[in-house]
């Protein structure tokens, strides 16, 4: 009877043993691959306008530092305004539309700016919206900066750029 509880314990430990061996094969591996297409690792933001998703290509992803178990992916362009503006879409929406910001890792830290001058050289950091932003009401082009951080992960930047049009 004894003999059979210490190999039944053996047995446990054993099995215990290769499945956290399996976990970690197969968590080395993901990383792996990870580190050789690093922007496929990066979280996606999903962007709606009164509940309705905006394609992706109307967001930018604009730079990213990405950390990986072995190695830190950076890839921080440093973009003029006039860049950024030639680079993303206008997203046309009515005057105070809500836009709400998910990501498909949770973001521990969010921060999100506004542009709305001539030439969109200067941002003006929104005060903690949680994620979503009441966009403005009076017509014209604005550019949103949106700064994401996902703890020891790393963060990304993204930008979007909205067209308000005149109420009817």
């Amino acid at each position: 009877m004894r003999h059979s509880r210490m190999v039944l314990l053996r047995k446990a430990v054993l099995g215990l043993v290769l499945i956290a061996l399996a976990a970690g094969i197969s968590l080395f591996i993901k990383e792996n691959l990870d580190v050789k297409s690093p922007e496929d690792a990066l979280p996606d933001i999903t962007v709606a306008v009164n509940g309705l998703p905006i394609a992706p290509e109307m967001v930018l992803r604009a730079g990213y530092e990405w950390n990986f178990w072995t190695t830190t992916e950076k890839n921080t362009p440093v973009y003029s305004s006039e860049d950024i503006v030639r680079m993303v879409y206008p997203v046309d929406m009515p005057p105070r539309s809500t836009v709400d910001l998910s990501f498909s890792i949770k973001a521990e830290t969010l921060k999100i700016s506004r542009a709305d001058d001539a030439g969109f050289q200067y941002f003006i950091e929104m005060v903690d919206t949680g994620g979503q932003v009441i966009a403005p009401a009076q017509a014209g082009q604005y550019l949103y900066k949106i700064e994401a951080g996902f703890g020891w992960r790393g963060s990304v930047i993204y930008y979007l750029m909205v067209n308000i049009k005149e109420a009817a």
